[in-house]
């Protein structure tokens, strides 16, 4: 099993794309994979070609109510999750992320409170931030909330800019090997959204998909224990830092 969490240092930084194009990613190379929205009005269906308002299988679905999508089960845990259910029923042994699968939890429109019920369960949790003034200035503060083992990818990073290569030098000199992926600013990820089809669909050979294909590549290693996976992305993953 595997519990990957991916939260935006802010809104508006890509994070519903990316859990979505990772979770089509791992699909692809084999792995069992399910894609969690965690918000009430998550978008996150509108990447897999599903409208925005249809209603996603809920989290205690069977595999049979809930077939894949691009080879991902879409699931929807928005309603333990503000409850507070999903965290007491991790706790208490009643929901379980026991398997082979890689779950991708999309933090996006939630509160502290719905990351800080999955936390202690998650094998990594990956922080997206943007190269923009607004990240810079948010970063040490979430530095000091963010838990010491949370990772960060940089997106939509576009070396043309004056303003993103200052962004992006900052960031890895005060990240370090924290700072574990930067994913290329490429409009086909926007287009690909409008036309509500994945990435890998759209455009195969979007720049963007190529880091993010390669970050899914890693998370599709992962060991099935907890712990392996953990001490995995301790040691191989900050060693090949971005």
């Amino acid at each position: 099993m595997a519990l990957v969490l991916i939260s935006g240092l802010r809104g508006g930084v890509g994070t519903t794309m990316l859990a979505a194009n990772l979770a089509i990613t791992v699909g692809a190379m084999g792995r069992s994979s399910v894609a969690l929205a965690l918000a009430p009005h998550s978008t996150l269906g509108l990447h897999f070609g599903l409208d925005p308002h249809q209603a996603l299988p809920g989290f205690a679905a069977s595999s049979s109510d809930s077939g894949a999508i691009h080879g991902v089960r879409l699931l929807d845990a928005s309603g333990q999750a503000a409850s507070g259910d999903l965290g007491d029923g991790l706790s208490s042994g009643d929901y379980s992320f026991a398997g082979d699968a890689i779950h991708i939890a999309d933090l996006s429109g939630t509160d502290a409170r719905v990351a800080a019920q999955l936390r202690a369960h998650a094998d990594v949790e990956l922080c997206v931030l943007v190269p923009s003034a607004e990240c810079v200035y948010a970063l040490p503060a979430a530095l000091e909330t963010l838990p010491d083992n949370a990772l960060f990818l940089l997106n939509r990073n576009d070396d043309t800019r004056r303003l993103a290569r200052h962004t992006a030098s900052f960031v890895r000199e005060l990240l370090g090997d924290r700072l574990i992926a930067t994913i290329q600013a490429d409009e086909a990820v926007a287009e690909a959204a409008a036309m509500m089809q994945p990435l890998m669909r759209h455009a195969p050979a979007s720049a963007a998909l190529a880091d993010i294909a390669a970050l899914g590549e890693r998370l599709a290693t992962l060991p099935r224990s907890r712990e392996d996976s953990v001490q995995t992305v301790d040691r191989a993953w900050r060693s090949n830092a971005a």
